[in-house]
C-alpha cells in the first residue's frame, strides 16, 4: 500500500481553495490542477508499505502525534517549488497561527519513520498545500496573481492515508487518525 501522513482540511477551506484554483486556472497556463477533494497537508510520505506492517506502525504515529501540540494553521499566499528555475509545483502557504508548530510535528513523524526503518526524507519540511503540478512538457511561469489570506483551520489530528493512483488523480482513503496531544 502507498501511504502518507497528513492533515485533513475542513470543507469550508477546501471550497475556498477550489475557488482560488478556478481563479488561477483562468490566468495561469501549463498546470495540472489537484482535485479539491485531494487537497491535504502532507507531513510525511511513507511510500509502499506492506499491509500487514500497518498495525505495528500505528503506535509510532500515535506517540509522535500525542507529543505535538494542536495548532491553528493560517492559509494564504502562493509560490512555486523550486524557488528558482522552472516551476514544478504551485502551492499555497501555511503558517502556524497559535499553539504548536507544524515543523515540530513533521520532525516528530520523521523521527518515528526513521525508527520504523523508513529512509530519511531528503528535503526539508516546507509547510504548504499543493494546488497544481507542472503539466507534462509544459513550462508554466510563476503565478502573477496576488493571493492574500484564505482562512485558517485547527490542526488537531494526523491522518494516515492510503493513496491509490488512478485516472484523473490519486484517490485517498483515511486509514487511521492520531490526535495531537499537547
Amino acid at each position: 500500500m502507498r501511504l502518507f501522513l497528513a492533515l485533513e482540511l475542513p470543507d469550508l477551506l477546501r471550497r475556498a481553495l477550489s475557488e482560488l484554483q478556478d481563479r488561477l486556472r483562468r490566468s495561469e497556463e501549463g498546470w495540472r490542477w489537484v482535485r479539491p477533494e485531494g487537497l491535504h497537508v502532507t507531513l510525511r510520505f511513507l511510500g509502499e508499505v506492506a499491509e500487514e506492517r500497518v498495525p505495528a506502525l500505528s503506535p509510532l504515529w500515535s506517540t509522535a502525534a500525542a507529543a505535538a501540540a494542536a495548532t491553528e494553521i493560517e492559509v494564504g499566499g502562493v509560490g512555486t517549488f523550486p524557488p528558482r528555475g522552472r516551476p514544478r509545483v504551485l502551492w499555497v502557504g501555511l503558517h502556524d497561527g497559535s499553539g504548536g508548530s507544524l515543523a515540530d510535528l513533521a520532525a516528530a513523524l520523521e523521527d518515528a519513520a526513521r525508527t520504523a526503518g523508513f529512509s530519511p526524507e531528503e528535503r526539508a519540511f516546507a509547510p504548504h498545500l499543493t494546488l497544481a503540478r507542472a503539466a507534462s512538457g509544459a513550462a508554466p511561469h510563476r503565478p502573477r496573481a496576488e493571493v492574500g489570506a484564505l482562512g485558517a483551520f485547527p490542526a488537531r489530528e494526523v491522518t494516515l492515508f492510503r493513496s491509490v493512483p488512478g485516472r484523473g488523480g490519486a484517490v485517498y482513503t483515511a486509514l487511521a487518525r492520531y490526535p495531537l496531544g499537547r
